[in-house]
């Protein structure tokens, strides 16, 4: 299915926009099972003739992008935007190597989260685990990685947004797309969010740290904290609920109460493409408020980005930059993305992990280890946390268990000298 043929039979869903549609609990899995992680991502150009093509493909979303014109006049406005914008990203592209470097990274992610997988819970259930990246945009596209599952035998299929926050920009535009290619037979469940997942929140402290360290000594305990979000549009906070900008509220409180003694920190969200009104600050203007309250040195973190991108290396790290040395900001630093972290692809694990049940048991505890896997676990309640800083609502963070199990018992290991439950 091309974006266009897509975007002249689009009709919205309200329950695949949301992720309502598909399963957010357990699928049942037993031995000789494979389960296909379909790993979806926004996707970005390898090279810059790829740059206007890709954009076109943004600009005909009709989930994502909002353009105040008539559907039939769509894709003419697409291919003159994408041809005049594309323009500039290719400069942008230049700066930063001639490509973007999505790709390489969500690639690496996939590799070691199927190897994570089969290692923690394969060869105990003998179920056999393949990642797949399916772009939105661009390749690997959705139909290829779907014709690629049916010729592996996938028997289950765990969606797997690389997003950590429930967006209908970016997961309900995937899922849209994805359910626009037709159902898929075989049970499928949905990881719908992972905003305050242990892990990922520790892997932000992490990246934290790390950047503090590259400012000068006599600055450092004056670093302020931008977290930078994705853009997203109003219209989906108040046609969908979409619960975004609560979830990214929800990481950054976590994040926040994670780091003792942090000082003074601000969300802001980049800005969407397209022509609706924009959710939350911008982060040029939060930059420029920063810098009237005395702000010398900011540290701008990337919070709902799991791997660096056009976004991180040159809109935050080029733009912004520039725009906060006119500001007066004088030590401006972009954390490094969360990429192949460790605890990230370990916290994408558990995500898979908790969505399947086993079917079959073997040994009295449906596992052939003597030292099963356990992690965090999902709850299956949505706890209200305080209200939205932007849209006033209480935020519906699903909150993560760190004693409960994961496929099997739990033991017990220290992490970073805390007790805490996680994997063998």
């Amino acid at each position: 299915m091309t974006p266009l043929s897509y975007l002249r039979t689009y009709r919205p869903d309200r329950a695949v926009l949301t992720g309502e549609f598909f399963s957010q609990g357990a699928v049942r899995v037993g031995p000789g099972d494979t389960v296909g992680v379909v790993m979806m991502e926004l996707g970005g150009p390898l090279r810059p003739a790829e740059v206007v093509p890709f954009l076109e493909s943004r600009l005909l979303d009709p989930v994502e992008v909002e353009l105040r014109i008539p559907k039939a006049l769509r894709p003419r406005a697409a291919r003159y935007l994408a041809r005049k914008m594309g323009r500039e990203l290719q400069r942008s592209f230049e700066m930063i190597g001639g490509t973007s470097p999505l790709r390489r990274h969500v690639s690496e992610q996939a590799a070691a989260l199927e190897k994570r997988l089969n290692s923690r819970f394969g060869s105990q259930t003998q179920i056999t685990f393949k990642t797949y990246v399916a772009m939105r945009h661009g390749d690997p596209s959705m139909g290829k990685v779907r014709q690629r599952m049916a010729e592996d035998g996938v028997t289950r299929v765990v969606l797997l947004p690389l997003q950590p926050h429930y967006s209908a920009s970016m997961a309900g535009s995937a899922l849209s797309y994805w359910q626009a290619h037709g159902s898929v037979s075989v049970p499928t469940a949905l990881v719908s969010e992972y905003a305050t997942h242990p892990k990922l929140v520790r892997a932000l402290v992490e990246r934290i740290n790390e950047g503090i360290q590259r400012f000068p000594r006599q600055v450092r305990d004056r670093v302020q904290v931008l977290f930078a979000a994705h853009g997203a549009s109003q219209r989906h906070l108040s046609k969908l609920n979409d619960p975004y900008c609560c979830h990214v509220h929800a990481t950054v409180r976590a994040v926040q109460a994670a780091r003792p003694n942090s000082g003074p920190s601000k969300v802001a969200f980049l800005k969407p493409l397209g022509s609706g009104r924009a959710l939350g600050d911008s982060v040029d203007d939060a930059v420029a408020d920063m810098a009237a309250d005395g702000a010398g040195a900011i540290l701008v973190v990337p919070v709902s980005f799991l791997s660096d991108r056009v976004d991180t290396a040159f809109d935050l790290d080029v733009t912004v930059r520039a725009a906060a040395k006119k500001q007066g900001i004088e030590h401006f630093e972009v954390t490094n993305g969360l990429n192949g972290h460790p605890l990230v692809v370990d916290a994408l694990a558990e995500c898979v992990g908790v969505h399947l049940e086993p079917d079959v048991m073997a040994g009295g505890d449906g596992l052939a280890s003597d030292e099963p896997p356990a992690g965090p676990s999902l709850s299956r309640t949505a706890v209200a946390a305080p209200g939205c800083p932007v849209c006033e609502r209480a935020s519906k963070a699903r909150v993560w268990i760190e004693d409960a199990p994961i496929l099997g018992t739990v033991t017990q290991e220290s992490i970073d000298g805390d007790s805490v439950r996680s994997a063998a």
